[in-house]
């Protein structure tokens, strides 16, 4: 019988990243020590309890909260997808009866499935052995409902990812916001005056930076706390102007949620950094940044 690696009361996501792993080997293995402290932090705050096990081109998270997990992983820069899966051995019978056991609840009469398979390790089946075997099991299982299999369109995809020794079975993923983890570039100074420059910062925390905000109303930055794993860092914008500012605190670079009719009125105040300067809603529309900034604090 297959005994999970950690109590059972835990439940178990396979994160994909993207990005991170076209670094070289060194590079990548920092960029995911840095992503796996961004999850684990949060969870320590909160006083929840997780565990983190990396793999090449996947992380695996054990979490004792299945929803803080899923709003954890949601918000944290660098992480592509998520699913959360029912581990098993990599033995097709224990894959068949997992697969068959998740689709139990899930089929109605008439339904169209499919199985994906991918595997990665050596093993005496290929994928479409088990992806054809597996769906044979679930469809056998199901055959009272008179169930559908089609490749195309599906009503329910039930997901097999063999990975040496140990096998994962889900039915979708979640979507992350992808980019890179937070931390892993420099210091970037985020001027924030009015909603649109949160869309700015937002870019540009995705990109791995670290954001100081500048802004003279702190309700300005709440939608941003949540996609932080440490306390935002801001200084008030009062007198000193933008360059000022980026040589007192030593960054890398200016953020500005500058469009064109802005930086038209506006470009005088970037006069004396020596500093690059990010525009990253230069060419985005104001319906693209409303939306933006509604997801931000969604």
């Amino acid at each position: 019988m297959f005994e999970s690696r950690f109590s059972s009361h835990m439940a178990l996501f396979m994160i994909r990243y993207g990005e991170i792993a076209l670094k070289s080997p060194r590079v990548r293995s920092r960029f995911e020590r840095t992503l796996g402290s961004n999850i684990t932090s949060r969870f320590i705050k909160s006083g929840k309890e997780c565990r983190l096990e990396f793999e090449r081109g996947r992380i695996f998270l054990w979490a004792d909260n299945e929803d803080y997990a899923i709003w954890v992983l949601a918000r944290t820069f660098g992480i592509v997808s998520f699913s959360k899966v029912l581990e098993t051995t990599s033995k097709p019978d224990d894959i068949y009866n997992l697969a068959v056991d998740i689709s139990k609840p899930l089929f109605k009469k008439g339904l169209r499935f499919c199985i994906r398979a991918r595997r990665s390790g050596e093993h005496k089946f290929t994928s479409m052995e088990i992806a054809k075997e597996t769906g044979s099991a679930v469809f056998l299982a199901n055959e009272h409902l008179q169930p559908k299999v089609d490749l195309t369109n599906p009503e329910l995809e039930i997901f097999v990812d063999v990975r040496n020794n140990r096998a994962y079975v889900y039915t979708g993923n979640i979507s992350g916001p992808g980019g890179m983890p937070l931390g892993t570039q420099g210091r970037v100074l985020g001027i924030v005056r009015e909603e649109k420059d949160i869309a700015a910062c937002w870019l540009v925390m995705k990109r791995g930076c670290t954001v100081i905000m500048a802004t003279d109303d702190i309700s300005l930055l709440k939608p941003l706390e949540s996609w932080n794993p440490e306390p935002l860092t801001h200084v008030l914008d009062g007198s000193d102007d933008i360059a000022t500012i980026a040589r007192k605190r030593r960054t890398d670079g200016v953020c500005l949620g500058w469009d064109v009719e802005t930086f038209d009125k506006r470009s005088s105040e970037t006069e004396g950094l020596v500093v690059p300067v990010f525009y990253p809603i230069m060419g985005m529309s104001s319906q693209e940044v409303g939306e933006l900034v509604a997801m931000i604090g969604a």
